[in-house]
This record gives C-alpha cells, sequence and structure tokens, in this order.
C-alpha cells in the first residue's frame, strides 16, 4: 500500500509540474522525447540489421587471412619447387650418365646393339654373344641392383682384340670382367672369350 502511496503521490508532483510548464517548454520535452525515442529505435532495430553484416564482415576477415596463410604456403612450395628444378636440371647430365651405367631395366637388345658396335669399331667379329638368366627379384636383397652375365667371342688380330677388350671395359654401361680367354685357334687367327657381367636397378 505504501508503494501504491509513493507512486501516486510521484504522479501527482509530476502533473503539477506538466501543467507548470509553457506551450514552449511541453514543445521542447515532446521533441526532446521524440528524438531520444527515434534513436532508442534505431539503436534497438539498427543492432539486428548490423548484427548479421557484422558475423559476414568477420567471417570474411576469417577466411582471408587463412587464404592469406594457404597462399604463403603455396608460394613457400612454388619456391621450392623452383629450387629443385634448377638443381635437376643441373644435375640432368650427370644423372643420364648414371643411368647409362646402371640402367633400371636390363636392356638386353640395346646391351646387344653397343657390342655390335664396339666390335665393328674395334676390327673384329662376333662368333658367339649369350646372355645369362636374368637376376630379378631374389628372396632376400639387401640392394636394389641386379645383374646378369654375357659370355661373348670373338675373333680377329691380337690388335684387334685387345682394342674390344678395351672399349667394352671403358663404354658408357659398367661391364665386370668375370674371365677373359685368348690364343690362337687351328687356323692360325687370334681369337677371345670373355665373360662378362652387367647391371641395372629397379630404383
Amino acid at each position: 500500500m505504501r508503494r501504491i502511496s509513493i507512486i501516486q503521490d510521484l504522479l501527482k508532483i509530476y502533473s503539477r509540474y506538466i501543467e507548470a510548464l509553457s506551450l514552449d517548454q511541453m514543445k521542447k520535452i515532446v521533441a526532446y522525447l521524440y528524438i531520444i525515442l527515434t534513436l532508442f529505435a534505431f539503436s534497438f532495430f539498427g543492432f539486428f540489421a548490423i548484427a548479421p553484416t557484422l558475423s559476414t564482415v568477420a567471417n570474411l576477415n576469417k577466411q582471408y587471412e587463412d587464404n592469406k596463410l594457404i597462399l604463403d604456403s603455396l608460394n613457400k612450395k612454388l619456391s621450392s619447387l623452383t629450387l629443385l628444378d634448377f638443381q635437376y636440371k643441373e644435375i640432368q647430365q650427370d644423372l643420364e650418365n648414371i643411368y647409362s651405367a646402371i640402367p633400371q631395366t636390363p636392356r638386353i637388345p640395346f646391351l646387344t646393339r653397343q657390342l655390335e658396335n664396339i666390335a665393328k669399331d674395334s676390327g673384329v667379329t662376333i662368333k658367339k654373344l649369350n646372355f645369362g638368366t636374368v637376376e630379378l627379384y631374389p628372396n632376400i636383397k639387401n640392394e636394389p641392383i641386379y645383374s646378369f652375365n654375357f659370355t661373348v667371342d670373338i675373333i680377329g688380330d691380337q690388335r684387334s682384340v685387345n682394342a674390344f677388350i678395351s672399349n667394352i671395359i671403358g663404354f658408357d654401361r659398367i661391364v665386370g670382367i668375370d674371365k677373359i680367354s685368348t690364343g690362337k685357334n687351328a687356323e692360325n687367327n687370334y681369337e677371345a672369350s670373355i665373360i662378362g657381367r652387367v647391371y641395372f636397378s629397379d630404383k
């Protein structure tokens, strides 16, 4: 009851205050109330209108930062790839020599042509050329290097035979010599039988 009485007293005081105001003062109060209510309305409804925009802006900023990090990472990878490409071009000639010395496949037909060309350049004739079993995938292998042997019998003069032996040891593919037999045959021609071993890699 007391609380209601206080409110009623305040309302009476307010009514007397309003009645005591002039018309101009009333207009100013109404104008101030209108401005205050308008600003409040704009603030209240503007918050709900701007909030999604602010959320969108925040998401766009986050996406921008994420994309910036991705771009920086891609630029670093591009720089690394460019450097690797430059280094590869520097050693490309050496790699070609390595692949010729130890190819990635047995390349028996190509080796046959090479031996025939060496024989022709050395001035000897190939009587026989055989290749042994090609070692591919043994059960236990610690290194990725495989090999197979070959036997080549040639005939010619002593100088040409020695030139063939020298050329077969020194040409671009690595050749290990297991055995060399030389001498004259019944027709007094100089002959040689060479057992060699060549290598290839599966890497």
